[in-house]
């Protein structure tokens, strides 16, 4: 599967965000999530349902979270560092984990819109 924005509330996109896209959808997959890998690529994305705050506890690398809703309408975007704790986030159900940087770099912003293929 893949990710990739439809729809930006911000000025022209310059750079169309695409991510191969793994889902965590058990509790296992979700509780561990990406701990304990050594990196993620610039173009992939694990998106976690059933989620409104993550950690990075035995993480060894800061992530990009993208916070969604239903829709699939970005909620709030934040980058976490190893060993931290995000607070939950009203309207979130979902969550994007991805490289650091790659929220920035793809001006994802809240409001943006998100399709599965």
């Amino acid at each position: 599967m893949f990710i990739k924005r439809v729809k930006s509330i911000s000025a022209p996109v310059t750079r169309n965000p695409c991510f191969e896209l793994r889902t965590a959808v058990s509790l296992y997959s979700r509780g561990m999530g990406l701990m304990f890998r050594r990196d993620i690529r610039p173009d992939q994305a694990l998106l976690i349902k059933n989620c409104n705050w993550v950690h990075t506890m035995f993480m060894r690398f800061s992530i990009d979270v993208v916070y969604l809703d239903t829709t699939l309408q970005v909620v709030a975007v934040k980058q976490l560092k190893p060993f931290r704790f995000s607070l939950p986030v009203k309207g979130a159900v979902q969550v994007m984990e991805m490289q650091a940087g790659a929220a920035a770099y793809f001006t994802i912003t809240a409001g943006d819109r998100f399709a599965i293929e």
